[in-house]
């Protein structure tokens, strides 16, 4: 495909931008992290597991399980053309479990990690008619989950409740697996007697990985009264480690001819063996500060993965592309009046802003992403839970019309339940001998 993008339109699927690089990383988390743009390296929740800091794993209260849905409009438009695309994504589940006297915290799951999904048209014209170019593609790379945190240091409150510091560390065990498939078209004119040629491919990949997180946290003001409130300062960094991925590729080709929109295949041509190799991810790493009190919180967190360090050792497969070093910006802010009284004082509201590099690279040029979310989680019901709706929409673009190129703005709702058993539940009880 090279870097043509320029000369092509999208035509339906999700963003041509996808076929370069490994697809289009996806920020990690459900809804209540998504809808603070995606930040979490220097928060906790007390009912939401912030993926990507699992030190805050010990900070839950309660077993939680998380579960949601994006759906996304866009808008893709260059100099001369523009089409609106609707898609619906699954974003996966995790469960996080408090344990040790709150000391301890366990989460698990399955979450998107890239996607990749486009089509794209191009046709060329010649002396003998117009030759239209085709190319699709599907796919992305999955993470499976399971991460502990643990609170290695904690001062005991005092008797105003003033809680003093705490250290959290913890750390995330990964699988990633997932495949990116490809198909380029070349479709002549009927009326020379030409078959079309169609190549298809395939990259697997399969390999275990690892991050790991630290947050520190302490008391930025102290409470003169038992009933009083204070302002708590936190700082966290996390990593994610170097991965080395195993993968497979193999190549097809095909001939075929097409009657009354019937394809028939002519001859179908392997296009030498499959092959196996290595692909690997660098590492990244993230910082991030924050002060919150019972009813404010606010954080801004900066993270930054240098992709061109990337390997590719497969023998026949290549990125379209080069990588670039990629950084994202952001801040955030949560807000919830009361713990008690109608159901807008108990609500939990959300406020993001995110700017990021992608690592793909297109006509030399660098793809930015600004985006802003807005949301809010409502209690299910009356007072005895602390189970959650999430809802809430992201609006932001990527790209320019610069060069030919594709400048995209979508806006996305999210929709994640939170559900978490109350202590009195009796399945949620443990069996005690009389």
């Amino acid at each position: 495909m090279g870097q043509s993008i320029a000369a092509r339109a999208q035509a339906t699927s999700d963003s041509p931008y996808s076929a370069f690089g490994f697809g289009d990383l996806l920020p990690a988390g459900q809804a209540a992290q998504a809808l603070m743009a995606g930040n979490g390296i220097a928060l906790t929740e007390p009912y939401a597991v912030l993926m990507g800091n699992p030190a805050s794993y010990a900070a839950l209260a309660r077993p939680v399980f998380e579960a949601g849905a994006a759906f996304r409009s866009m808008r893709s438009s260059s100099a001369t053309a523009a089409t609106t695309l609707k898609d619906a994504n699954f974003t996966g589940f995790d469960i996080g479990v408090p344990f040790g006297r709150g000391k301890w915290g366990l989460a698990l799951g399955l979450a998107p990690f890239s996607d990749v999904g486009y089509s794209i048209s191009r046709p060329v014209s010649g002396p003998d008619g117009t030759i239209t170019y085709n190319y699709t593609g599907s796919g992305g790379i999955n993470r499976v989950f399971a991460g502990l945190g643990r609170a290695v240091f904690q001062h005991a409150a005092d008797s105003l409740g003033n809680a003093g510091g705490r250290l959290l560390i913890g750390a995330n065990f990964n699988f990633f697996f997932g495949s990116m498939e490809e198909t380029r078209d070349a479709v002549y004119p009927g009326s020379l007697g030409y078959s079309n040629v169609r190549a298809f491919s395939s990259l697997v990949l399969r390999a275990p990985g690892a991050d790991a997180s630290v947050l520190w946290q302490g008391d930025l003001t102290r409470k003169k009264t038992k009933d009083g409130d204070n302002w708590r300062w936190s700082a966290g960094a996390s990593v994610q480690l170097p991965t080395v991925l195993q993968a497979r590729y193999s190549q097809l080709v095909n001939t075929y001819t097409t009657n009354s929109g019937i394809e028939t295949i002519r001859d179908t041509v392997p296009s030498g063996q499959e092959t196996e190799g290595t692909v690997g991810f660098p590492v990244g790493l993230g910082f991030g500060i924050g002060v919150s009190n019972a009813h404010w919180a606010f954080t801004a967190e900066a993270k930054s993965r240098d992709w061109s360090a990337s390997t590719v050792d497969v023998p026949g497969y290549a990125l379209a592309s080069p990588l670039r070093s990629a950084a994202t910006f952001g801040a955030a802010v949560r807000f919830q009046p009361s713990t008690e009284g109608p159901l807008y004082n108990r609500a939990v509201y959300r406020f993001g802003l995110r700017h990021a590099q992608a690592p793909q690279e297109v006509k030399g040029r660098s793809l930015a992403t600004s985006a802003a979310t807005i949301g809010l989680a409502l209690p299910l019901n009356a007072a005895q839970t602390n189970s959650w709706l999430n809802i809430g929409a992201e609006f932001g673009q990527r790209g320019t019309t610069d060069d030919g190129l594709i400048k995209e703005r979508y806006a996305m709702l999210w929709l994640g339940i939170t559900f978490t058993p109350w202590r009195g539940e009796r399945w949620f009880t443990a069996p005690k001998i009389q």
